[in-house]
């Protein structure tokens, strides 16, 4: 049987989503721990994301899904167990059959990632959590972020060693807006490459503290020239919802 698992996780935890050559249980990736607990209820399976995120990267609504041997028929008893190997850091939220069809990464229409981050005085509880940054206008940080939004080649917007997947991208929707003491940048797309939504973020943060201009990133857009690849913090970093 086929389930689609839906999760969240503390990114900071771990050295991201995919399974590392020789993990251990002190240097382990989300994937790779949950392949472990599965092995822990004689379930030998492959883990399939919904996509990948890199270290210190969270998640509140990740998806995966899993091949279940015939005998685990009990999806209730399958969570609760599963649960109680991967807390404190990562929860399964629900265990759902699906069509044998059904892919986790390629099925997904749409992904929402937030960028969380917080101005005024510096919290050191949220240090992995959320990124501190001088006071910002909000306002004009939200309409920088449409630049974004559309169908792109985001060539210029990526960490090497991406894979080989294509650039084009589109965004559907991006902005920012304050949310009580913390800030929200948001991205929703059909898909992201590698560090794209950090490098995406970094550049605005630079257009808003005057580092650059919002047309040298509307350039790089455009790749005519590259004026930041800046990766600004993981911790930050949220993958907030998969769209099926």
């Amino acid at each position: 049987m086929r389930v689609k698992i839906t999760l969240s996780y503390d990114g900071s935890a771990f050295v991201g989503f995919q399974i590392q050559k020789n993990e251990t249980k002190a240097c382990q990736s989300v994937a790779g721990a949950i392949t472990r607990a599965l092995r822990r209820v004689n379930i030998n399976a492959t883990v399939v994301g919904s996509g990948r995120t890199d270290t210190g990267v969270h998640a509140t609504h990740q998806v995966l899904h899993i091949d279940l041997p015939a005998f685990w028929t009990d999806l209730e008893k399958l969570q609760s167990h599963l649960n109680g190997f991967l807390a404190p850091y990562i929860f399964i939220q629900s265990i759902t059959p699906v069509d044998t069809s059904f892919h986790a990464r390629f099925n997904a229409k749409k992904r929402l990632y937030r960028y969380v981050l917080y101005d005024g005085t510096y919290q050191p509880f949220l240090a992995n959590y959320a990124l501190h940054v001088k006071a910002l206008d909000v306002i004009k940080l939200n309409e920088y972020a449409q630049v974004f939004v559309g169908f792109h080649n985001f060539e210029y917007f990526k960490r090497l060693g991406g894979g080989t997947t294509k650039d084009e991208r589109t965004i559907f929707k991006a902005g920012a807006y304050r949310y009580k003491n913390l800030i929200i940048i948001y991205f929703l797309g059909d898909a992201f490459l590698r560090s794209q939504v950090r490098m995406m973020c970094g550049s605005l943060l630079k257009v808003c503290t005057q580092e650059l201009l919002l047309d040298d990133v509307i350039a790089q857009r455009e790749r005519k020239m590259k004026v930041s690849t800046t990766l600004i913090p993981a911790c930050g970093l949220y993958l907030s919802k998969v769209f099926y």
